[in-house]
């Protein structure tokens, strides 16, 4: 029998890792009482560019990516989003691009209809919302000034920084991780990785030997790389 795509489970042994930690533990029982916890397996869309919005997702584990795609079959990738991320940006009752799952996610899928009402019920719900927006607008802004005056291997740099805080490396007790070498499980391709920089491959792959020969960075494969020099990475990624 075929493996579902998408698999609902109970949402209360979920809890200690609910994306919703954002907020208090009262505005998480709300929020929590209607929705539902979603496991999707990997190259599966949540939704379409253009779609109808009914839900938000607020991811609890694993990676989505968001994109664009133009008629000419070109694509942006505009944002990869982490646990604790909120997904589902919408204008005019649609969503702006589309999300993708990179790996296997678990999402709260929050009907939207339903989360307009508790928002304009509860003003602290609304601010710990907007609060978060905010977080995410924060990192669309970082990532326009990145692709728009950055060299190819100083905008890898900046993307390894922030990809080693937004994936919040935990050791076992939950604390940031210390080691002098940080290693790196990428979800993403390079091809993704080039789309959301606005690079192509061949200069995605030229800006990661650039920044190994400035031993920087270490590659063990495709997608694994050691952050052996996490200060000199910061400093290239300003450059």
């Amino acid at each position: 029998m075929t493996k579902p795509s998408i698999i609902a489970l109970p949402f209360a042994q979920h809890i200690e890792n609910a994306a919703l930690q954002v907020l208090d533990p009262a505005a998480q029982q709300k929020i929590l009482g209607v929705s539902q916890l979603v496991v999707l397996a990997p190259h599966i869309k949540l939704y379409a560019q253009g779609d109808k919005a009914d839900y938000v997702y607020n991811i609890v584990d694993g990676t989505v990516e968001t994109y664009y795609s133009f008629s000419d079959g070109r694509r942006t990738v505009s944002a990869f989003l982490f646990p604790l991320d909120l997904v589902g940006l919408s204008e005019n009752g649609h969503y702006l691009a589309t999300a993708e799952t990179l790996m296997e996610v678990k999402a709260f899928k929050i009907p939207l209809n339903i989360l307009s009402d508790i928002l304009q019920e509860d003003a602290r719900l609304s601010v710990g919302f907007l609060l978060k927006l905010c977080h995410d607008l924060r990192d669309s802004e970082r990532h326009a000034i990145n692709i728009s005056h950055h060299a190819a291997h100083v905008r890898i740099a900046s993307f390894l920084v922030w990809l080693t805080d937004a994936m919040r490396l935990r050791d076992e007790r939950g604390r940031t991780v210390k080691d002098p070498i940080v290693s790196l499980a990428l979800p993403m391709t390079r091809t993704d990785i080039a789309d959301y920089l606005g690079l192509t491959v061949e200069s995605v792959s030229r800006g990661l030997h650039f920044l190994e020969a400035e031993k920087v960075i270490q590659r063990r494969g495709p997608r694994d790389i050691d952050i052996l020099d996490r200060e000199k990475l910061a400093a290239l990624s300003k450059t």
